[in-house]
């Protein structure tokens, strides 16, 4: 029982120490612009890849059966970044998400879902 009391007290310092040093390595990668560690040319290298990126943010925002809905989306890559948008079935009123994502890091550039 003794070792269990210990145990609980010390657990959370390592938690502690574990996020500092999280803290660490973050703030040296967001301090390093010479992006050395990066291995690849673009993150997000293909049509596929995009749409997984895009989905569950899209799904987070709108709800996934709605975004589900705007299927065939139409996907591009335009000069370095991903443009994806969905689709109305034919006859039908309203708008469809827009997104831009940054093929080279993955940030979302723009994100709109038109009405």
């Amino acid at each position: 029982m003794k070792y269990l009391l210990a145990l609980l007290l010390i657990l959370p310092l390592f938690s502690f120490a574990q996020n500092d040093n999280m803290r660490k390595v973050i703030k040296d990668a967001l301090a390093d612009k010479t992006n050395k560690q990066v291995c690849v040319d673009k993150v997000i290298s293909d049509k596929q890849t995009a749409i997984a990126v895009a989905e569950p943010i899209l799904f987070k925002i709108y709800g996934k059966g709605h975004i589900l809905g705007e299927r065939p989306y139409n996907v591009s890559l335009i000069d370095g970044y991903w443009v994806l948008s969905g689709t109305l079935p034919k006859g039908w009123d309203g708008g469809t998400f827009f997104i831009i994502l940054a093929a080279k890091d993955g940030r979302v550039i723009k994100l709109i879902h038109y009405k």
